[in-house]
């Protein structure tokens, strides 16, 4: 039995399909559903109110966020709970025989296209998991009426028509369905002529893509329909050519086309229009930085044919001369930008009430279990938030970027996202982890308030890690920090991690010797250490890969804080006086105090 209120909610969306007009209006019904069940605290979710209230929280393309993901719907987030645990929201875990058993009911007899194919698609795609068999084939149709349907009346956001037109149509090729491939051929023809009217580059040249690069065996075009394509595509091109973000999009489809055709004078005209448009812009040209970045990013596009087609090897060879040839002052391409951001007190106050408890008696070893987690990035949600924001914000991901280190040296290149997204998501994940440094070093800094340093040590002292660990190093890198002294507690909390983990290690019972080829044994690095996943899982639960990944970041990525390197090369020395970089290996040192040995 569903809960009355909820049911005059979505019959009246029945009668509203369009009052639902948004980017994912899914999740304003959502929203809106958790709210009306909430008004009653006393009342019982039946299994039918879970089903829609999960029903629209479920994210789509999920792969997307996660390549390890085997369904096309995935949880909104996966976040630590009290304990330590990894929980995910809503819960794929919680999908069975029953609730697909009434999506599909919903499904067939709603008359809103949005509510019909999102409890259809959810049949479509869990069943193969959860029932190990596909769905009827009458769900993937409903899928497919139905988001033609919303694209056709624009029920929805452009961008959002564009999600749900491309899963239309993945979802007929999959079934072979000639007639609806064709439908929905035109839908797409028709939505671009209008989302296209925006300049923004999601809302253009995706039925170039879908059409003539990603399914041209697939999907049958007329050799007007064909021409078409192109020549709007290239007509765009005139219009945008001199912003070089816009010109980039539409060359980047048009050289795949014409090199797919073998058309080397049209790959080379529009490679050129694009080389023109960089660096005939004056904001990309003002500084060394913004020069060497564009031309590296004109040559690394010839690169990219240049293997095949020789105009594009002898551009390629052109650009290294013309790179080599550049006068660049880098002293003053170095900027430095900062940013001023506003936290509430009560929020400040809530943040610490929720780490140390409403009292001073708290357990220590609970409080620092709470600080562990609770400032620990969750991989796949910052995974997350870089997708969300690459998709609001295409631009700033589009071209390549130059990495600078502390002391002004170019320490690494970052492709386009799309080419290169494990780099762009350490760089990412690094800015990510920043903005959350202030309520760790307000949490850190309240620690060393409330707690005594000799509290501290003994505490340190008896946990499972530190037990063997020399006393009085220990002692002078913990009072060290707590005498604010961060150069030295830096120095001193690098080695005692290194040993930390390497002590970590060897209880898991994994290597940290290795042969040396002189009949004798070497210690092994960081570096390798950092990679026993199976020993950090066991370690720490369902955190254990985001614990891995957090140490990584802190001590040896290189797009990351890379402390641990830094400090052992004698590199970006300035850093260590400041209180971030002690903050954070203060962190790492609670994280590897809470492991504990299981009684069996």
């Amino acid at each position: 039995m569903i809960n009355r209120n909820l049911k005059k909610y979505l019959d009246n969306l029945e009668q509203e399909p369009k009052a639902l007009t948004s980017y994912h209006g899914e999740h304003d019904i959502a929203e809106a559903i958790k709210q009306i069940l909430k008004q009653d605290g006393q009342y019982e979710l039946t299994k039918e109110d879970i089903a829609e209230r999960i029903a629209f929280d479920f994210m789509p393309e999920y792969p997307n966020y996660d390549p390890g993901w085997e369904t096309y719907y995935g949880p909104m987030y996966i976040l630590p709970n009290s304990e330590g645990q990894m929980m995910e929201y809503p819960s794929v875990r919680r999908v069975d025989q029953e609730i697909l058993k009434y999506w599909e009911k919903r499904a067939k007899e709603s008359q809103n296209p949005i509510l019909s194919s999102r409890y259809a698609d959810l049949v479509v795609d869990f069943s193969p998991i959860v029932l190990n068999k596909k769905a009827n084939i009458d769900l993937f149709r409903k899928v497919i009426d139905s988001n033609i349907a919303i694209c056709e009346e624009l029920l929805a956001d452009h961008l959002d028509c564009k999600t749900k037109i491309e899963r239309a149509l993945v979802l007929s090729i999959q079934i072979n369905d000639q007639k609806q491939i064709e439908n929905i051929k035109n839908t797409i023809l028709k939505l671009e002529e209008i989302a296209a009217v925006d300049d923004a580059p999601g809302l253009w040249g995706f039925a170039f893509k879908w059409l003539l690069l990603d399914f041209p065996k697939k999907i049958t075009l007329d050799d007007k329909e064909k021409n078409d394509l192109i020549n709007k595509l290239e007509r765009r091109l005139e219009r945008v050519e001199k912003d070089p973000w816009l010109a980039e999009n539409a060359v980047a489809l048009l050289a795949e086309y014409y090199a797919s055709q073998q058309d080397e004078k049209n790959l080379m005209r529009v490679l050129g229009v694009l080389e023109n448009s960089f660096k005939a812009n004056e904001r990309l040209n003002s500084d060394a930085l913004l020069q060497t970045h564009i031309y590296e990013q004109i040559h690394e596009i010839y690169r990219k044919y240049a293997s095949r087609f020789k105009e594009a090897e002898e551009a390629n060879k052109r650009l290294s001369r013309e790179i080599g040839r550049l006068d660049l002052d880098w002293e003053k391409s170095l900027t430095k930008i900062s940013a001023e951001i506003q936290v509430e007190k009560e929020d400040i106050e809530k943040h610490l009430k929720g780490i140390f408890g409403e009292n001073r008696d708290d357990i220590l070893e609970e409080v620092m279990v709470r600080v562990a987690v609770n400032h620990l990035p969750i991989e796949d949600y910052v995974k997350r938030q870089l997708d969300e924001i690459s998709g609001k914000s295409p631009l700033q991901f589009l071209l390549e970027r130059q990495v600078v280190s502390d002391d002004g040296i170019p320490i690494a290149k970052l492709s386009r996202l799309d080419e290169d997204y494990e780099n762009n998501f350490q760089s990412f994940a690094l800015q990510y982890m920043q903005f959350g440094s202030f309520f760790l070093s307000l949490t850190l800094d309240e620690l060393r308030k409330r707690v005594a340093k000799e509290t501290v040590l003994e505490y340190f002292e008896k946990s499972l890690i530190f037990e063997n660990e020399d006393k009085e190093y220990l002692e002078r890198a913990i009072s060290a920090y707590w005498d604010e002294d961060y150069l030295v507690a830096s120095h001193l909390f690098n080695p005692l991690i290194e040993s930390g983990v390497r002590e970590l290690i060897r209880i898991g019972g994994g290597q940290v010797l290795k042969p040396n080829g002189l009949n004798g044994y070497d210690k092994v690095l960081l570096g390798r250490l950092l990679k026993n996943k199976e020993i950090f899982e066991r370690a720490f639960s369902e955190a254990g890969t985001h614990v891995l990944f957090y140490f990584r970041l802190v001590l040896t990525e290189r797009l990351g804080m890379n402390l641990r390197n830094d400090f052992a090369h004698g590199i970006g020395k300035k850093k260590f006086f400041g209180h971030d970089a002690s903050d954070r290996l203060f962190h790492i040192l609670i994280w590897l105090s809470v492991v504990k040995l299981k009684e069996s």
